[in-house]
């Protein structure tokens, strides 16, 4: 008889040991494998508990993800926030691919990079057709951008962003687009350029790759270009700033490189304050500039003289004298064959009168003029500019 019938036969059931004497007993790998059985019974009750209460919860282990100096990505510990790419446009009125970049700046209000700000620059080509973008980590974020130069020197302060929810979830946004209004080159003043090139030293103090070392340079050059273009730029104040913005370029690009040099410490991970802008920013690599000569048609003149009339040629009737004409139509022109005349008819019998008629000539006055120079446009000529590259925008 096997085991399962004899267990059957006492009616105790499959699981029944027993106490009897050596003829009623199981075999021993009968009976651990019961014991093992139990067991596993128990630890189930205690473990559906802990589930049930979350203790044993699965957690997401996702890579943090950091950028590096020269616009590569990094780990920097083993559990981190998703990041989403968070895309950029503009669309507004002045702004052209020959505009200065659009600079945008992130500050994290919420988030695991709470407190974390950066800068971002966009070529306007870009920007325009929206085709750049950054990668933030999930959270809030406050999202603004800085005004921009157009090649002819007008300014266009965009208008839009502030806080975004940065969530991974497909239906919710992940863009900001701005639109802005543009103050015209002739209204433009000093003052204004010195407040966007103020901004600009600001924003490749804190930028990422793309606001940093000749990336930046770059950036300051088609930005104080632009400017000096405007009627009322003071060049040499521009310059001064363009100087000052270049150098934190520098700055930057140095501050950036020293942070990711090995430690000789410990050897622990970067803090996170040694490493910002810790959202990674997907600036573009660094690449070789094609530089594209740049002209500008200038108008060719010619100096010519012209008579100016002052006043208009005229005549003017003078009276140059007068004679005598008697009632009988004779006429003197001297007074005293006229006096003669008269008292001769007078002693005939047939007196006569008279009038006096002045007698005038026309003099003729040629017109009052001067000479004076003019210019006449005979042509245009090309002038160099500077050069562009016709991969990223930028100018030197």
């Amino acid at each position: 008889m096997d085991e399962n019938n004899l267990n059957a036969q006492d009616g105790q059931g499959p699981n029944f040991v027993p106490d009897g004497g050596d003829g009623n007993k199981l075999p021993l790998k009968r009976k651990v494998a019961i014991g093992a059985t139990v067991a596993l019974v128990v630890a189930g009750l205690g473990l559906g508990g802990a589930w049930a209460t979350g203790a044993f919860a699965p957690k997401s282990e996702i890579t943090k993800i950091e950028v590096d100096s020269d616009g590569g990505k990094k780990q920097v510990s083993g559990k981190t926030d998703r990041t989403v790419d968070w895309a950029l446009k503009i669309e507004a009125e002045g702004v052209t691919a020959d505009s200065s970049p659009l600079i945008t700046r992130y500050v994290c209000t919420d988030g695991a990079d709470e407190g974390v700000e950066f800068y971002h620059a966009t070529p306007a080509s870009d920007a325009i057709e929206g085709k750049d973008s950054v990668q933030l980590t999930e959270g809030t974020w406050e999202i603004t951008a800085i005004p921009i130069i157009n090649a002819d020197g007008s300014i266009t302060t965009p208008a839009g962003g502030g806080e975004q929810a940065v969530s991974g979830d497909q239906k919710d946004s992940r863009s900001t687009e701005f639109a802005g209004d543009t103050k015209p080159a002739e209204n433009v003043t000093q003052d204004d350029i010195d407040k966007v090139l103020d901004k600009v030293n600001e924003a490749v103090s804190k930028g990422d790759g793309t606001l940093t070392g000749d990336a930046g340079k770059d950036v300051v050059n088609k930005v104080t270009d632009n400017a000096s273009k405007a009627p009322a730029a003071d060049k040499e104040k521009v310059e001064e700033k363009k100087d000052a913005a270049t150098d934190s370029a520098v700055k930057a690009d140095d501050k950036k490189a020293d942070a990711v040099k090995p430690s000789t410490g410990s050897g622990s991970a970067p803090s996170k304050s040694d490493s910002k802008p810790s959202s990674g920013s997907s600036g573009k690599p660094s690449h070789e500039h094609t530089w594209q000569a740049q002209y500008r048609n200038d108008p060719v003149y010619e100096t010519r003289t012209r008579t100016v009339v002052d006043q208009d040629a005229w005549d003017e009737q003078v009276c140059v004298g007068s004679h005598i004409v008697f009632s009988d139509g004779a006429i003197f022109y001297d007074a005293a064959a006229a006096a003669n005349y008269q008292e001769s008819k007078a002693m005939a019998g047939t007196p006569v009168s008279y009038y006096t008629v002045d007698d005038y000539k026309t003099v003729h006055h040629e017109a009052v003029t001067h000479q004076e120079t003019y210019q006449v446009q005979t042509g245009t000529k090309q002038v160099l500019t500077g050069y562009r590259c016709s991969g990223c925008g930028a100018t030197k």
